[in-house]
């Protein structure tokens, strides 16, 4: 049971939400178009979530050598899950758990690509959720050093996870799908730019490049903000350009978190351990947000 834990704390569990939204607007999509089952939702899921988990093994493998090493305001939201550095598992068990959880997503996606839907687009949008996920850590291409880090990931988690999903249900992709993945995108992104303010010396001594190591605290700020306003403004435009239903701005009653999440990210930008309830909260506006936005959908 202990390992089991230890495992779940490796691949980020708590965090799994970054999948499960996305996953569950595709299948509202799908819904709408008279799509709907639970084994596609559940696979899909399946699929998602090993990717993720993938991605956070391997990002935990190369910043054990990095900023992770000498990070020293890590928090629960951010600086890796540090169990290499507290000795709990080695670095190693890390890259072997990324190729059983990459085995694990691309293989189911394959089996259902060959024996169920017969369609090579199943399994191509996990291999670049594969490709991104990897490329965000890797020294070879390094996203996350690169300033490119949280377009990719906004992507991934965003976009891709919600034709992925949609996908699965309807066996094609429906522009609305793509659309609606856009706002998912923006909200994991700011999520991840939030994350990056306590990293922030520990990112910049190791040469990460990310945004907030770019523009400094004070305009990483603004950054976070022009991301999460857009989010909400993609939404908007998608209900003026018929896209998406009115009752998607039901996703507007998160506005009030967002705005006293920002408001304490001005405020302590630069003190740890107060700004932990903004990390906390913003994952929960980035929850929130999502499940409002199915529910605007199934509406």
């Amino acid at each position: 049971m202990d390992r089991i834990i230890l495992w779940l704390k490796a691949v980020r569990a708590p965090f799994f939400s970054a999948s499960l939204i996305p996953v569950l607007v595709g299948a509202a999509v799908a819904h709408r178009y008279g799509f709907f089952s639970m084994t596609a939702l559940i696979f899909s899921l399946l699929i998602v979530m090993s990717s993720q988990a993938g991605a956070n093994l391997i990002n935990d493998y190369y910043d054990a050598e990095g900023s992770d090493l000498i990070n020293q305001n890590p928090t629960p939201f951010s600086g890796g899950s540090r169990l290499i550095q507290n000795k709990l598992l080695e670095r190693r068990n890390f890259l072997v758990g990324t190729y059983v959880a990459y085995g694990i997503s691309l293989g189911t996606a394959l089996l259902f690509a060959v024996l169920v839907y017969h369609n090579w687009q199943v399994v191509l949008l996990p291999v670049i959720g594969a490709f991104l996920g990897i490329a965000y850590s890797n020294k070879t291409i390094n996203g996350m050093s690169r300033g490119c880090g949280e377009l990719m990931l906004g992507v991934a988690f965003g976009p891709l996870a919600v034709m992925g999903s949609f996908l699965m249900q309807a066996n094609y992709i429906a522009k609305e799908a793509i659309l609606a993945g856009i706002p998912v995108g923006l909200l994991i992104m700011g999520v991840l730019i939030l994350n990056e303010f306590p990293d922030v010396a520990a990112d910049q001594a190791a040469g990460k490049r990310n945004w907030v190591v770019n523009w400094g605290l004070k305009k990483g700020v603004w950054i976070y903000l022009s991301v999460v306003s857009l989010a909400y403004i993609t939404l908007f435009i998608g209900v003026i350009m018929e896209i998406f239903p009115m009752k998607i701005l039901y996703s507007y009653f998160t506005l009030p978190v967002a705005v006293r999440i920002s408001l304490k990210v001005w405020n302590y930008k630069e003190q740890v351990n107060t700004f932990i309830p903004a990390m906390a909260g913003n994952i929960g506006l980035h929850f929130a947000t999502g499940i409002l936005i199915c529910i605007g959908l199934l509406g």
